[in-house]
């Protein structure tokens, strides 16, 4: 894998069905490391950390998930954490991403 490089198919660069911020969401997210784990607040507080008054609110980001996961690109799965872990009998929601919509 070349460090530093992303690539994405053109059907996710042009879904026009996709506003800019869940785009570059998507795309942000697509690039990180496997196993990186976020969600809509922590991206807002990142952007709000850095950007300040300039970054989208944390509402856009909420919505910018809501569409990636209408659309297809994101899947949210709800699971119990399992006996012998920290936080054992709890759920917590594990959404995946993808370069291209399913279903």
């Amino acid at each position: 894998m070349t460090k530093n490089f992303a690539q994405i198919p053109n059907e996710l660069a042009f879904d026009e069905r996709l506003g800019a911020l869940a785009r570059l969401v998507l795309i942000q997210m697509l690039a990180q490391r496997p196993g990186w784990q976020t969600n809509a607040a922590k991206l807002w507080e990142t952007a709000n950390r850095h950007r300040g008054e300039r970054a989208e609110s944390r509402r856009a980001f909420r919505r910018a998930f809501a569409e990636l996961e209408e659309f297809g690109y994101m899947t949210r799965e709800k699971t119990k954490i399992p006996k012998g872990q920290p936080g054992a009998g709890d759920f917590v929601t594990i959404l995946t991403v993808h370069d291209v919509p399913q279903g």
